[in-house]
């Protein structure tokens, strides 16, 4: 792992713009400075592609040193657990996307999907990871009995063109986000999946990881670190914030070298700043943890049960929310993106 004398090295798992976005409004607003994380290098292009995360997450931080990584799928570090890796998940990231799946008009069962063609954006990504624990509950093989059709224009929801893939026939089913889910109901598609029931609060779909010598002997960076970062999940949630965070979108995806993410979009409007899918507390629930696990043994991702201590390590993030929701200069951020949960559910 990285030396205990060079500044602290904080990695995106994924290649994706939109998980840079807390650590670069950290950054940009001075979060990081004011919270006392005085150094640190972000590595922003990605670690490793998505499919092969739940192999390779321990050996790729070790080998480039990584001290924190963002953006990992909560599946790869249960993963890597069992396998006795010094990796703890140390925070929340992302809770599902905003999505719905919806389905020709004649499917109106998840039995029915066998053997159908399902849009998604890419290989790996939450839309996919979400849909195909829903099919292997009800016994449909995701990797063998379904035709997954890719396509940018289902990232985001953001692109009108998704919604003739489903009229037209070229898919059978399909991701959605607002503010298409609600025309696809209206026009009276088949609402098959929606992470708001299966999960309601959230499900920890994208978590913080942290080398146990970083959570050990660099436990003050890691702790400026989160509350740096829980304070850039309330700024992302403000409505008021929209224009700033629609330009540094813009000037992320400029400096992408993927031709996809230099595309596509994802603050379309305020209510994609309003309702980003970021944990406000910036820790992960006990609860839904154990949840994911058992999830994820019954459809046999996982061997065997892990207990939720061998997991997680919340204490600093259960303190670092503390201490910046009590300070009384931080309480209108704070109360806005209170609001924004009541509004949206997570």
């Amino acid at each position: 792992m990285s030396g205990l004398d060079q500044p602290l090295l904080i990695a995106n798992s994924n290649y994706h713009v939109g998980q840079q976005t807390s650590v670069r409004v950290a950054e940009e607003q001075g979060f990081f400075r004011e919270e006392g994380l005085a150094e640190h290098v972000y590595e922003w292009r990605g670690l490793l592609p998505g499919p092969v995360e739940r192999e390779g997450l321990a050996l790729i931080m070790k080998e480039h040193g990584v001290d924190i990584a963002t953006a990992v799928d909560v599946g790869s570090i249960l993963y890597q657990r069992l396998l006795g890796a010094d990796l703890y998940v140390v925070g929340g990231w992302r809770y599902p996307p905003n999505l719905k799946v919806f389905a020709a008009k004649h499917l109106t069962d998840l039995r029915q999907l066998r053997g159908a063609r399902i849009g998604v954006r890419e290989p790996g990504d939450l839309g996919q990871l979400f849909i195909s624990n829903g099919l292997r509950k009800v016994g449909i093989d995701p990797k063998t009995e379904i035709q997954w059709v890719y396509d940018p224009v289902f990232s985001y929801g953001n692109d009108p063109a998704h919604l003739d893939q489903l009229r037209s026939g070229q898919v059978d089913a399909m991701t959605s986000q607002p503010p298409f889910t609600d025309i696809l109901q209206e026009e009276g598609f088949s609402l098959l999946l929606d992470p708001l029931v299966i999960y309601p609060g959230g499900r920890p779909d994208k978590v913080i990881v942290a080398t146990g010598r970083t959570i050990e002997q660099r436990a003050d960076e890691l702790a400026a670190f989160l509350r740096a970062n829980i304070r850039a999940f309330w700024f992302m949630r403000d409505v008021a914030n929209f224009p700033y965070l629609q330009d540094l979108e813009a000037r992320l995806r400029a400096q992408s070298h993927n031709d996809e993410e230099r595309r596509v979009r994802i603050i379309s409007g305020p209510h994609k700043v309003e309702g980003w899918t970021v944990p406000i507390t910036g820790g992960v629930s006990h609860e839904a943890l154990a949840g994911v696990i058992e999830e994820l043994v019954g459809l046999g991702e996982l061997e065997r049960p892990l207990a939720v201590e061998d997991v997680l390590r919340d204490g600093p993030v259960t303190e670092a929310y503390r201490a910046v929701s009590s300070r009384p200069e931080l309480r209108p951020a704070l109360e806005t993106a209170q609001a924004a949960v009541a509004k949206y559910g997570y």
